[in-house]
């Protein structure tokens, strides 16, 4: 019993401290995920940036500064851009903390179907009331 009253005063008392309830989080980065996908759809390297951290790096070196690059060079390749995101799984190991793997497909528009896929390992860091995404990994082989 004092377990439980000891929960809900907490939850009560987020205000006070600064705590963020899960749930909250949970949605946050799930609507990060899907401006990603909405921004990377309109080709709009600002708004891709806007979502990730200064801190950014991830496995192959690649730094904020050198996504932008990527992301220019695949956008001016891809002009017409459909994506299918799906959230594999969402997990906070520890409180502002967030890792998820994250399932996008292209969508071949020519034919209408799903074309290629990558899973990715992403880590995601909150900044207030905002998360970043602080590192994105291919996902290694299932």
């Amino acid at each position: 019993m004092k377990f439980w009253t000891a929960l809900i005063l907490s939850c009560a008392m987020g205000s006070l401290v600064a705590c963020s309830s899960p749930s909250s989080d949970d949605a946050r980065v799930r609507a990060l995920i899907d401006d990603a996908e909405k921004a990377a759809e309109s080709r709009d390297v600002g708004d891709v940036l806007d979502l990730v951290d200064a801190g950014y790096a991830d496995a192959q070196g690649n730094s904020r500064d050198s996504l932008r690059g990527f992301l220019r060079v695949f956008f001016a390749a891809h002009p017409q851009l459909e994506l299918v995101t799906s959230i594999d799984t969402l997990e906070f190991p520890v409180p502002g903390l967030a890792r998820a793997r994250v399932t996008v497909r292209g969508l071949d528009l020519d034919r209408f179907n799903v074309g290629d896929s990558v899973v990715l390992d992403v880590e995601l860091r909150r900044d207030g009331d905002d998360w970043r995404v602080t590192r994105a990994d291919r996902a290694a082989e299932r």
